[in-house]
């Protein structure tokens, strides 16, 4: 899922995945629940997509990036879901985790001295 970003392929099902993995679909949804703690495949899909959310939505050089682009690029078809899975992992919508964070970042950044190298 990390290296491939499968979770970004659009209308991903269980049943598609487990073909592409080679694997019975009971085997990986038992995998999913049992093994990982998932309680269904949306979540652990959503959880992958909102990872990736939150590396973009915390890059300085994405700040003008519209959060829909950002949503739909983690695989996610419209906002709505988005906005929910993401406050539900996070505790913050997506607009006030992208402040707090690019907040961070700019605190960070005139913290540190600048140093001339030569």
């Amino acid at each position: 899922m990390s290296v491939e970003r499968t979770y970004r392929q659009e209308g991903l099902a269980i049943g598609a995945l487990a073909a592409r993995l080679g694997v019975p679909e009971h085997r990986l949804r038992q995998a999913i629940n049992e093994g990982l703690g998932y309680r269904n495949f949306n979540a652990f899909l959503n959880h992958y997509r909102i990872a990736d959310a939150r590396l973009a939505l915390a890059d300085a050089e994405q700040r003008e990036v519209p959060i829909l682009t950002i949503a739909m690029d983690a695989g996610f078809q419209s906002i709505g879901p988005f906005n929910r899975a993401f406050k539900a992992e996070t505790g913050l919508t997506p607009t006030e985790f992208r402040r707090e964070a690019l907040s961070r970042l700019e605190r960070t950044d005139l913290s540190e001295p600048r140093r001339e190298i030569g």
